[in-house]
């Protein structure tokens, strides 16, 4: 992996810890998958790159099940529309680094001002 993609998985952590300040009412649960969730990326971000499709993996699915859990609790914890949103993107990053970590890719794509042709 490249430092390249690392700003802009920080900036993911950074938003995904804002997320409890939307939050409405408590909801400890979604808080607790959360914070699991942020915490498997940060392990994921610090692992060496041969162990990184598993450190993502998990990161994953921890993504997965605090959207599954903030989806069918929306009404009950206060989950607006828009963290709701937030939650889901936080997911498809981590699947997609997953993909790219498991298929030997950079995590992100290069930005187009980098690529030689």
């Amino acid at each position: 992996m490249t430092l390249m993609g690392v700003p802009a998985f920080t900036m993911i952590a950074i938003v995904w810890l804002g997320v409890q300040a939307e939050a409405q009412t408590p909801c400890p649960e979604y808080l607790r998958l959360r914070n699991a969730a942020t915490e498997a990326w940060k392990e994921a971000m610090r692992v060496p790159s041969s162990e990184r499709c598993g450190a993502l993996y998990h990161a994953s699915l921890a993504a997965e099940a605090t959207l599954k859990y903030a989806n069918d609790n929306r009404e009950s914890c206060g989950i607006s529309v828009p963290l709701l949103n937030q939650v889901e993107g936080y997911r498809r990053e981590a699947v997609q680094a997953r993909d790219n970590a498991c298929a030997g890719r950079p995590l992100r794509p290069y930005p187009a001002d980098i690529i030689q042709r």
